[in-house]
Formats: C-alpha cells, sequence, structure tokens
C-alpha cells in the first residue's frame, strides 16, 4: 500500500546521507526522513543510484510524472473492465484474473491494478461483495502474546525441511466454524503445493466427528504425499495419536493465538469464506459444494507458485510415486 510521498527537503537530506557515507544502510536514511526503507531504496535507484543520487534532479523526475494524464486501463477498457467485473462477482481472486490475462497475452493488468480498481470505485462491484476478506481496506496484521501448552508436539520443534517447504506432503489443518458455532467444515492443505481439501463436519466438529473427517481427508491423498500435520490447539483435535498411528504421520501444534504459523490454512480459508461467509449453517451446504469452491480454488493459478496452480502440481505429484 501507498506511504507517504517524499518532499523536496526529503530528498536532500536522503542526498546529504548519502555524500557523507555512500554505503548508508537505507533503513538509516529512512529513519532520518520518516518513510520507509523501501521508498528510499526505490527513490534513488530510480534517480542515479548511490553514486549518482541528486535531489533536484529527482524532485522534477517526481513532479513531472505526478502531473501526467493517466488513463486507468480499467476505465479506458469497457471490454476488459466488465471481464474484470465478472470474474470478481464469479469469485475469483485479482491475482489469480492477472494471471490469466497474462496467460493468454492480450489485455493485461497487474493484480493491484485490480485492487485500485476496485477500492477506487472504477468497477461495478464493492470490495465487501468481491474480496475474499470483504474488507473496505487492508490491515495489519498484530501478533498477540502466545504461551506454549506443555504435552503436545510443539511447532518449534518441526523440521527445516518443513519450515522450507522442501519436501512434499506436509499439511495445515483448521476448521471454519458455521452460524452460532453449531457446524463446522474441516480444511486441509499441503504447504509446498498449496492444494486444499474441504471436508464436510455433517454432525458438528466434536473431537469424534473431527477424528472421522480426519481420517477420510487423508484417505484421499496417496501415500507418498502424506508426512506430517500441523494443527492449532484446540480440542477438536484431541484424538491425534490415533491420526498420527492411522497414517503414519509427524503431528505439530502451533503455539495459542498465533495464526501466522499456519499461514497456509490461514490464507486458504479466508478465501474459502467468500463462499461460506460467517453467519452461514455449514451443515446445509453439503459435499458437492465444498467440492466445487475447493476445486476452483485449486484451479487458480497462484503468484507463489510462479503463476501454476495447485491442481495442476497437485496431479503432477500424485503422478510420481
Amino acid at each position: 500500500m501507498p506511504g507517504r510521498v517524499l518532499s523536496r527537503e526529503d530528498r536532500d537530506e536522503i542526498a546529504y546521507g548519502l555524500a557523507q557515507d555512500g554505503a548508508v544502510a537505507w533503513t538509516v536514511l529512512a529513519a532520518r526522513v520518516g518513510v520507509h526503507r523501501t521508498t528510499v531504496a526505490r527513490d534513488v535507484k530510480r534517480n542515479g543510484g548511490r553514486a549518482g543520487y541528486r535531489a533536484c534532479v529527482a524532485q522534477e523526475r517526481a513532479d513531472a510524472l505526478r502531473a501526467r494524464s493517466r488513463v486507468r486501463v480499467l476505465v479506458s477498457d469497457p471490454v476488459l473492465r466488465a471481464r474484470v467485473t465478472d470474474e470478481l462477482r464469479d469469485g475469483r481472486s485479482p491475482a489469480a484474473i492477472a494471471a490469466d490475462l497474462a496467460a493468454e497475452g492480450g489485455a493485461a493488468v497487474c493484480h493491484e491494478t485490480i485492487y485500485a480498481a476496485v477500492y477506487g470505485g472504477h468497477l461495478e462491484v464493492k470490495a465487501r461483495d468481491c474480496l475474499r476478506r470483504r474488507r473496505p481496506k487492508r490491515r495489519c496484521r498484530q501478533a498477540r502474546c502466545a504461551s506454549k501448552r506443555p504435552g503436545l508436539p510443539n511447532i518449534s520443534t518441526r523440521p527445516d525441511v518443513i519450515n522450507g517447504r522442501g519436501e512434499l506432503g506436509h499439511w495445515e489443518l483448521d476448521l471454519i466454524i458455521g452460524k452460532n458455532n453449531q457446524s463446522g467444515v474441516l480444511t486441509m492443505i499441503e504447504r509446498t503445493l498449496r492444494f486444499g481439501r474441504l471436508i464436510d463436519l455433517p454432525n458438528g466438529y466434536s473431537a469424534e466427528n473431527t477424528l472421522a473427517a480426519l481420517l477420510e481427508g487423508f484417505a484421499g491423498v496417496p501415500e507418498h504425499l502424506r508426512r506430517s500435520a500441523t494443527f492449532d490447539q484446540g480440542s477438536e483435535w484431541s484424538a491425534w495419536p490415533l491420526l498420527a498411528a492411522e497414517h503414519d504421520l509427524s503431528i505439530y501444534f502451533c503455539d495459542p493465538h498465533s495464526p501466522w504459523q499456519r499461514g497456509a490454512i490461514e490464507n486458504f480459508n479466508g478465501h474459502a469464506r467468500w463462499w461460506l461467509p460467517r453467519g452461514t449453517r455449514l451443515d446445509i451446504v453439503g459435499p458437492a459444494e465444498l467440492n466445487r469452491i475447493a476445486a476452483l480454488l485449486n484451479g487458480q493459478r497462484r503468484r507463489s507458485l510462479g503463476w501454476d496452480s495447485p491442481a495442476a502440481l497437485w496431479d503432477r505429484a500424485c503422478a510420481a510415486t
């Protein structure tokens, strides 16, 4: 998201700092002018670099760029605007739409352009109606105090090969909870391929029912893609030793109130919530609809996968025994 624009005084301070020490860290310069370090780094790099940076030249270039009359492509091209709007209404993410447009080789926009058009009111659809989180603006993630619960295999013991996504077969799991906390859906995602599944919980999410769904979910996974599972510390996972024994899985638990330790499943749940918003009775959704949602999410190209799709990578991984 954009931050404060550099002023002429800011650029003078940056130029003075570079004149004193050509190798000064961006963080030091950023602290002097009160902006993020990347703002300083980009301004210097686009205006002659450390050795050639001149405040007056940089300011003149910035003023000229700011004065340009720019017509947004999603405003000027009604066909492209209609397509992007329709796909957003269908629940597709801006990143996936941009990736498809780029792959087709025609008119292309980046995902940030789509976000800007949505938030700027240039499309016939609002953020709360098309974006996964339904938020009017982005917000920063806030960390909360966490403490470890004894007796559970903690995520701190998880090997580097899992943390670094260097091996297939490692899963993160969670629940999406329905209306009045009376229903739920089991979600699971493979960390490296980002391939996700949605498993129906028609009888609620007690430990017994959740275990049955876990066994069902992993039964549909090839043996060479079943290595570990990571959970939060909810009581619904209390039957985890039975799961570990049945499928020979290594089990790990995150710290309390630390959703970023399972970032893949948190992201997957956020996408799935577009179809399963809070307040939905999930016990009447049904496996067919859950499979449809999962297929759509898995079929979308991902930037984190080099603009490949989880479904395509999953098919290749399943075939490679």
